[in-house]
C-alpha cells in the first residue's frame, strides 16, 4: 500500500512569509499584519496570548508621553496598530520556533524555491519589459545610476537579503562543520542571490559575523583539516577573482561602489550608517531626546528636515531612516534605546546563544546589522533575533562540536 503524501503544515506560512508577504499590497503592509487575528487565535489555543500584555505595558507610558509632547492622533495609533501587528508576529514566531519539528526540511525546501526563482530572475534580467517583475533599480552609488539589484517578490533589495541570512548561515555552518554532500552546489545556491542583490551591508555583516565566531573558538573551526582547505580555497579564488577583475574590469561596480564607500560618495552607504544618525538627532529635538517624537510623527516632522538636509523636494510618504537603532532613537528617544538593548542583553543572557555556534552567528550579525540599517518595524530583523534566542538546530551547539574535535 501507497504511503500517504504528508504535507508540512507550516510550510505554507513559510512561503508566504519569505517570498510573497507584500505582493499585491501597499507598501508598507504584509500579509503577516493582515494575519494579526489568525496569529492571535493561534496564541490563544497555543496558551500564548497573554504575553500581549507586554507590548502595552512598553508603549502605553510612552504614548502617554507623547501625547503631553504633542502629536497628530490619527499617525500615532495607525502606526501603534501596526507596531502591535509586528509584536504579535514576534510572539507567533517564537512560538513557532518552539513547536516545529521540521525547521530543517522547511529551509531545504525555501532554499529549492529560491533559487529556483533566482534562475528565472537571471532570465528576466535579459528581457528589459519584464526585469523590473523580480529586480529593483537604483541609483546606488556615484557612478552607478539606474543600477539593477535582485529583490524577488520583496520591496527591496536589502530586505531580500535580510530573508536569506537565516538560510545561509545554517548552510554555511553545515558545510563548514560537518561533511555535507553536493556542498558545491549548495554554497552556489546560498550565495548567488546574495551577491546579485548587492546589499553590501548584508555581505560583509555576513563576513565579519563569521570572521568573529571563527576566532572565538579557533579550535572548533581550524583543527578540522576540511576548514583549512575551505578557507585556503576561498581566500584563493577571491584573490584570482580580485586581480583577474582589477585588470580585466577595473570599473565594475563592486570596485566602484567600495571606492565611493571610502570617499563618501556611496548613496546607500552614507544614508544608512551617517545620515541616519544626524537626521534622527535633528528629528528627535522636534519635541525630545529622551522620549523622541513618538509613533508615526516622523514623516510629518521630518519634511521639511530632509528638504533642507539634502537640498531636494521630499514627499511625506518619502521620509524614513533606514537604519534601526537611529529610527528607535527619533521615534523613542534615549527611553527607546536603553529599552531595546536593554531586552537584546537580557535574552542573550537568558537564552545563552553563545552555546550554539548558528544562533551566536545570527546574534553577532543582527547586533551589528541594527547599527547600519534594517527600520523598526522590519519582521525579517525579528525572525533572526528570535532565531538567535531560541533553542534550534542542536547539531550547532559548542559541546556537540567539540566531541567530535580533534585534541
Amino acid at each position: 500500500m501507497a504511503r500517504p503524501i504528508r504535507i508540512n503544515k507550516y510550510l505554507p506560512f513559510a512561503i508566504l512569509y519569505f517570498f510573497f508577504n507584500s505582493v499585491f499590497l501597499p507598501l508598507g503592509l504584509l500579509y503577516t499584519s493582515i494575519l494579526t487575528p489568525f496569529f492571535l487565535f493561534w496564541l490563544y489555543t497555543q496558551n500564548r496570548v497573554q504575553y500581549g500584555w507586554i507590548f502595552f505595558l512598553l508603549t502605553i507610558p510612552l504614548a502617554c508621553i507623547h501625547y503631553i509632547q504633542g502629536i497628530d492622533l490619527f499617525y500615532y495609533v495607525k502606526s501603534w496598530v501596526l507596531l502591535f501587528t509586528v509584536f504579535v508576529f514576534i510572539l507567533t514566531i517564537i512560538r513557532f520556533l518552539q513547536v516545529v519539528h521540521s525547521l530543517r526540511t522547511i529551509f531545504r525546501v525555501l532554499l529549492y524555491i529560491n533559487f529556483v526563482l533566482v534562475l528565472i530572475a537571471c532570465v528576466l534580467f535579459f528581457i528589459p519589459q519584464a526585469r523590473h517583475l523580480m529586480w529593483s533599480v537604483y541609483d546606488v552609488s556615484k557612478g552607478l545610476t539606474k543600477f539593477p539589484r535582485l529583490s524577488l517578490f520583496t520591496y527591496e533589495p536589502s530586505y531580500y537579503s535580510t530573508l536569506l541570512v537565516p538560510l545561509a548561515f545554517y548552510y554555511y555552518l553545515k558545510m563548514i562543520l560537518f561533511k555535507y554532500k553536493h556542498a558545491g552546489y549548495v554554497f552556489f545556491m546560498v550565495s548567488l542571490p546574495l551577491v546579485i542583490s548587492f546589499s553590501l551591508g548584508v555581505i560583509l555583516g555576513t563576513a565579519i559575523s563569521f570572521l568573529i565566531l571563527f576566532f572565538s573558538h579557533i579550535k572548533s573551526f581550524f583543527m578540522k583539516k576540511r576548514v583549512a582547505e575551505y578557507c585556503l580555497a576561498i581566500l584563493l579564488l577571491a584573490a584570482v577573482a580580485v586581480i583577474i577583475l582589477h585588470y580585466t574590469y577595473p570599473g565594475n561596480p563592486l570596485f566602484l561602489r567600495i571606492r565611493n564607500i571610502f570617499a563618501g560618495n556611496d548613496t546607500s552607504f552614507k544614508g544608512r550608517v551617517f545620515d541616519s544618525y544626524h537626521l534622527a538627532l535633528l528629528v528627535a529635538r522636534e519635541k525630545s531626546i529622551y522620549f523622541g517624537v513618538g509613533l508615526g510623527q516622523l514623516k510629518l516632522l521630518g519634511t521639511e528636515i530632509w528638504n533642507t538636509f539634502y537640498n531636494t523636494i521630499f514627499r511625506v510618504n518619502e521620509i524614513a531612516i533606514p537604519n534601526a537603532v537611529a529610527e528607535t532613537f527619533a521615534i523613542y528617544g534615549i527611553a527607546g534605546l536603553l529599552i531595546r538593548f536593554s531586552l537584546e542583553w537580557y535574552f542573550f543572557f537568558r537564552t545563552k546563544p553563545y552555546t550554539n555556534y548558528y544562533r551566536l552567528g545570527l546574534f553577532i550579525y543582527i547586533f551589528i546589522y541594527q547599527f547600519t540599517g534594517s527600520y523598526l518595524f522590519n519582521i525579517a530583523e525579528y525572525l533572526i533575533w528570535a532565531l538567535a534566542f531560541s533553542q534550534v538546530f542542536a547539531e550547532f551547539d559548542k559541546k556537540n562540536i567539540l566531541k567530535n574535535t580533534p585534541q
